[in-house]
């Protein structure tokens, strides 16, 4: 019982940390919920952008990807926020 317990407490505890995205930019991180702005005034221009689409073909929202010393960090910006952030190493 008690193993049970442990395994879901550190489930828990997993998947709460995998919900709160960061990425460091120099001295300054960018975090899911920070504005469009905020993403570009710390991070600067991306290297890529691209569009997201609904479902229906309309926009979304924007893909900006950055390449980093030797990755790459793709940040997903919905409605004007930051809403997801994925690195990928080269």
């Amino acid at each position: 019982m008690k193993l049970t317990v442990a395994v879901f407490i550190l489930a828990f505890l997993a998947t709460s940390a995998a919900a709160a995205d960061t990425y460091r930019f120099g001295s300054q991180v960018i975090s899911t919920g920070d504005s469009e702005g905020r993403l570009r005034q710390v991070a600067g221009k991306p290297d890529r952008e691209t569009p997201i689409e609904t479902r229906r073909g309309g926009l979304e929202g924007y893909r900006l990807e950055y390449y980093r010393r030797g990755k790459s960090v793709q940040i997903e910006v919905v409605n004007g926020r930051v809403a997801k952030i994925t690195q990928i190493d080269s």
